[in-house]
Parts: C-alpha cells; structure tokens; sequence
C-alpha cells in the first residue's frame, strides 16, 4: 500500500490532491485555488475528513481547507500565518518549509486571493469569492 506523504507528492505534478480511506479520489494540475474550490462545490463530502496535498498553503487555501472539514494538510510550502490557522483548527500539518508570502502567477507581487482572504474569517472569504 502506497504512503501518501510530502516525499510522495514531491514526486508528481500534481497540485491539488484528496486521499480520503488511504486512496486518492480527486487530483488537479490546474494552479491556485481552483481545484480546492471546484471540490468544495462539487466534493465537499470528499473533503470531510480527508487527507489534502496543495503544492502552496497561504491563508486563502487555510481557510477554505477549514470550510472543507479536512483533517490533514501536506504541502511543500506553506505561509506562518496559513499553519497558525490550520494548527488552530487541530487540522494536522505535515510541511516542508514556511514561506514568507505567496506570490501571483507572475512572481511580482502578493496572490489576489490572500489580499482579498486578508481580515476574513472562512465564511465571510467564502461570501467575497462568491460575490467576485
């Protein structure tokens, strides 16, 4: 039986991943917050109680993780703030190393999505991205 873990990971393109009961059962190359989106409106029974992998763990994805109901995060990166939050919700963190910031696609400044997830709680970020 295959041990998904960070070295696991490490090793796919994958972006976005759910392991619920040691199998996987959503994966997504597509980058940002699209995939964990698409599965809190398509999936959220999915996300109840999985395993998540997510290549970048900023604030925006935290919270929408907390919406999710996950009980586990593996990610090669993720912001301080993001895995004060998660660690705050008893969701289990399993981390490469902390980041400063996470950048748009582009790399010269901060994500639309962590400025606009800046102040909110998980509803009221769920509410903004809705109204945008």
């Amino acid at each position: 039986m295959k041990e998904y873990n960070l070295e696991f990971f490490s090793k796919t393109n994958w972006v976005f991943v759910l392991v619920k009961n040691k199998k996987i059962i959503y994966r997504s190359k597509k980058q940002g917050l699209a995939p964990l989106i698409f599965c809190l409106k398509n999936r959220k029974a999915g996300l109840k109680g999985a395993v998540a992998y997510d290549k970048i763990i900023g604030r925006a994805a935290s919270l929408l993780l907390v919406l999710g109901e996950v009980k586990e995060v593996i990610t090669p990166a993720i912001t301080r703030e993001a895995l004060a939050l998660l660690q705050k919700e008893k969701i289990k963190v399993q981390f490469g190393r902390r980041i400063k910031k996470v950048l748009n696609m582009k790399g010269d400044g901060p994500c639309p999505m962590e400025k606009l997830s800046r102040d909110k709680n998980s509803g009221e970020f769920l509410e903004a991205l809705i109204k945008r």
